[in-house]
């Protein structure tokens, strides 16, 4: 079973109203890209936020879940393509002119060759031009998570324990559990163990350097999305190609 296919029919609950998460990103697609048409949003999930960019791109999703993107089916547009693959070795028969990763995703790689592996594949997968935006949640945060109490959400009648604990200088594991309630008063319990990493900003800048034409960095304090976690997104652009003389 694929990371967050157990999970996949309650994170809709569970992460809220993504309205603000969209309206930012499309901003800062639009102030690198004036006028973007096709959008690839990787480790897309249950397709909250690529439904909501439907109406304006043409947009395409990738994720290694198949529950995940069986969620997503049902919210987009028929026939908008979804591939099941991972993000830090895809090979799609389609360029684009934007590429977007949140709630950050690329965190779930936690080697930093996968990391250079997704730049590596974004380059590969953008027009001329184009746009790469992801954010991480920093390494910092999430040492403050571990040292926080178990965190407990309520949703639709069921509850939601989450835990951070360290695994190693720079990866940690989110304990995820979901005591989901049946019609016969009886709970489901739905457990599922997370591995994320984090790395330094200036070795992902300088990573990204290598590939992209420029690249711009957008610290947010929790208030995007609402989610209270310290947040780094970045902003890669690839070169234009220019005309040759003839």
């Amino acid at each position: 079973m694929a990371t967050y296919d157990l999970l996949a029919p309650h994170y809709d609950a569970v992460t809220g109203d993504s309205s603000t998460e969209v309206a930012f990103i499309d901003s800062i697609i639009r102030n690198a890209l004036p006028r973007p048409v096709t959008l690839l949003e990787v480790a897309c999930g249950t397709g909250g936020i690529l439904a909501s960019l439907a109406g304006t791109y043409r947009v395409t999703g990738l994720d290694i879940s198949p529950g995940m993107l069986a969620v997503a089916r049902g919210k987009l547009p028929a026939g908008t393509p979804l591939h099941v693959a991972d993000m830090s070795c895809f090979e799609l028969d389609a360029k684009f002119d934007a590429i977007i990763c949140v709630y950050h995703g690329i965190n779930h790689l936690v080697e930093f060759p996968s990391w250079t592996g997704f730049f590596d594949c974004a380059c590969g997968h953008l027009n001329d031009g184009g746009v790469l935006v992801f954010d991480i949640i920093t390494i910092d945060t999430l040492k403050m998570m571990t040292g926080s109490p178990e965190m407990v959400q309520q949703f639709d009648g069921h509850s939601l324990h989450l835990t951070v604990r360290a695994a190693g200088e720079s990866v940690f594991d989110w304990d995820i559990k979901v005591l989901a309630a049946q019609r016969d008063g009886r709970r489901e319990v739905l457990t599922e163990v997370i591995r994320t990493a984090s790395f330094p900003p200036e070795e992902i800048r300088n990573a990204l350097s290598e590939r992209f034409a420029g690249i711009e960095i957008i610290e947010s304090d929790g208030g995007v999305g609402g989610d209270g976690e310290n947040r780094i997104w970045f902003v890669c652009t690839m070169p234009r190609s220019t005309p040759q003389n003839i």
